[in-house]
């Protein structure tokens, strides 16, 4: 007879089927991390997922057996019995199911004894994140076919055990060598280079906006792209250098030794013509670009330092607006073991209550009507006081920022409850949000809860967004925008006027406030063309019925500019500096502006 459980897991099968894409069963008996693994999941699969968690090993076995899951999430410590041992004993009843351990235990010695005994990846949930937990599974799933390919093969010929030993040195499907055969050949490498006192670059790059690919053309187009740009980047490649790839959309090039650094640059200039025509697949022409990191031996000493350091630089060259190719640097290295404590004080920050909320006036030149601007501010007992700069496209890329943003909503009807109280007035308090929360669907649903929860009416939010976030992700961004201008809120683009400024999306996104980037407005007095483009943005704004806010006005020189041109709203230093709630309550009263 099936358990409640089992039961729900196999009808979710049968019925949704074509709703979600990937099934796993996790194992956990903590509410809150199993809350945690899900969002994260969600976020990383767009929500096409679903898990089945079960809090007992005893309900592992009836689980599986009444429905069919990708990957098993477990926890290793459980109530009714923990350790290693679980592993190999799942192991050996469920020898085709992949097993990636979610625990936390931060443990080398433990992990590799995890490891030894059939786990495909060992996790600690104190640094965990949704891109580092999607690609654990799916090199989980991966490593296990290559444990089937190989189990079966030993049951052949001492031939076939050959040929199976060197399919487990490449990738199925694109035929290139794969992380094990990297990890072998790349030491020998290293030992080449050491000998005779040379360099080796390792350049790590993706594919950016592969996953959109897979999400709008399925995943058979993803993979016959992965393929053609295999047999692309082998014509470019050296046959002296290491062509691999490590999974998902990753790709990397160990070259060969190397006399000066700089001989680096003709292979980086064949890999971008790799990408300058369209892949063409099943009639569709795709455009795609990379982002590179590049980094040196003898500057990272070992390959998995290689590995690392070029990875973080991939994703620094995804930031940047001039250049797909990014070079590893020591100023980078400090930077990244920063980013790194950072990353590891993060997860823990919203539950130990180190995040606050400040509010920035903003007054409008009109009527001088006020309202705010809410700022999230992090003390950290271990980092100390962290710029937002610092953390803000972290959290982004993490669970937490829904923990912030909430947060902020919550603050910021706090303001507006004691505002009420007082019988004091204000117009919008603006809270920011990033591109990665308004691409998943449930977003708005998510944000106007936490409205109702803590009684913040919309018609009191203004949604702020940068123009940068919404590079290439405007048509996501413009469904949410639309239903959350119809419940009332207003919309502000924000650092207007530099880097990816752009005309478009004035025309295909309804915006009701237009915030100038600093960059414009610092010593405008004495800058005559930033004068006739800040009087150009006004003049047309006010024909699409847009208001113009101009923001970190510190002089009062620029500030009778900027009233003279017709700019609608001030904010800065001169106004006021962001104030804590209670000083925010306390500045609440009719204020002009001398000019």
């Amino acid at each position: 007879m099936k358990t409640a459980l089992a039961a729900t897991a196999t009808d979710f099968e049968r019925s949704h089927e074509s709703t979600y894409q990937h099934v796993f069963l996790m194992v956990e008996d903590n509410p809150a991390d199993e809350a945690l693994v899900k969002e994260m999941l969600s976020q990383a699969f767009d929500g096409k997922c679903h898990i089945v968690c079960v809090d007992r090993f005893e309900k592992i076995t009836e689980t599986l057996a009444n429905g069919s899951f990708e990957v098993l999430i477990l926890d290793m410590d459980l109530p009714d019995r923990s350790g290693v041992v679980n592993i190999s004993e799942l192991g050996l009843r469920f020898p085709d199911l992949p097993i990636v351990v979610l625990t936390g235990q931060d443990n080398f010695d433990v992990a590799v004894e995890a490891l030894h005994n059939g786990a495909q990846d060992y996790l600690s949930k104190n640094d965990i994140t949704p891109d580092m937990l999607s690609r654990s599974l799916y090199y989980a799933r991966e490593r296990k076919l290559i444990e089937q390919q190989l189990r079966h093969a030993l049951e052949d010929s001492a031939y076939r055990n050959m040929q199976l030993e060197a399919q487990s040195k490449h990738d199925p499907l694109t035929g290139l060598p794969n992380r094990t055969y990297l990890h072998e050949a790349g030491n020998r490498v290293i030992f080449r280079a050491k000998r005779h006192k040379m360099s080796v670059a390792l350049l790590f790059f993706d594919l950016n906006g592969f996953k959109k690919v897979n999400d709008s053309y399925g995943h058979l187009v993803g993979d016959e792209l992965l393929k053609q740009l295999a047999n692309r980047l082998e014509q470019e490649v050296r046959d002296s250098d290491l062509l691999a790839r490590l999974g998902g959309d990753e790709f990397v090039v160990l070259t060969d030794l190397l006399h000066y650094d700089n001989e680096v640059y003709p292979l980086l200039t064949r890999l971008e013509q790799a990408f300058a025509s369209p892949f063409v697949i099943e009639g569709s022409q795709l455009m795609m670009r990379t982002s590179i990191g590049v980094a040196f031996y003898p500057e990272s000493d070992s390959l998995d330092l290689l590995l690392k350091n070029a990875d973080f630089a991939m994703y620094e060259a995804k930031n940047a607006t001039s250049s797909n190719v990014c070079f590893f640097t020591e100023s980078m290295a400090e930077q990244f073991s920063r980013v790194h404590r950072i990353e590891q004080c993060l997860g823990k920050a919203t539950s130990n209550a180190e995040f606050d909320v400040v509010f920035q006036p903003l007054l409008f030149t009109n009527n001088n009507s006020l309202s705010v601007e809410a700022l999230v501010r992090w003390h950290s007992p271990e980092l100390g006081s962290v710029p937002p700069d610092d953390f803000i496209n972290l959290a982004e890329r993490s669970p937490v920022i829904n923990d912030i943003t909430r947060l902020v909503v919550q603050k910021s009807a706090t303001l507006l409850h004691h505002l009420n109280t007082l019988k004091k007035s204000i117009g919008t308090i603006s809270i920011n949000v990033c591109a990665s929360q308004l691409e998943h669907p449930h977003f708005c649903d998510l944000f106007l809860h936490w409205l109702h929860e803590f009684r913040l009416p919309a018609t009191k939010v203004c949604l702020e967004l940068t123009e940068r976030q919404i590079i290439n992700k405007a048509d996501d961004c413009k469904d949410q925008f639309d239903r959350l201008r119809r419940e009332g809120i207003t919309i502000a683009l924000d650092d207007y006027g530099t880097g990816f400024s752009s005309l478009t999306h004035l025309l295909s996104l309804d915006i009701d406030l237009l915030k100038l980037d600093q960059f414009l407005i610092q010593q405008i007095d004495t800058q005559p063309r930033h004068q006739a483009l800040v009087s150009g943005i006004v003049e047309m704004a006010k024909h699409m019925n847009i208001k113009v806010i101009a923001e970190g006005i510190e002089r009062e020189e620029d500030l009778n500019v900027l009233t003279r041109i017709g700019v609608d709203g001030m904010q800065g230093f001169l106004i006021a500096k962001p104030l804590p709630l209670e000083d925010m309550v306390a500045f609440t009263q009719p204020h002009t502006l001398n000019v």
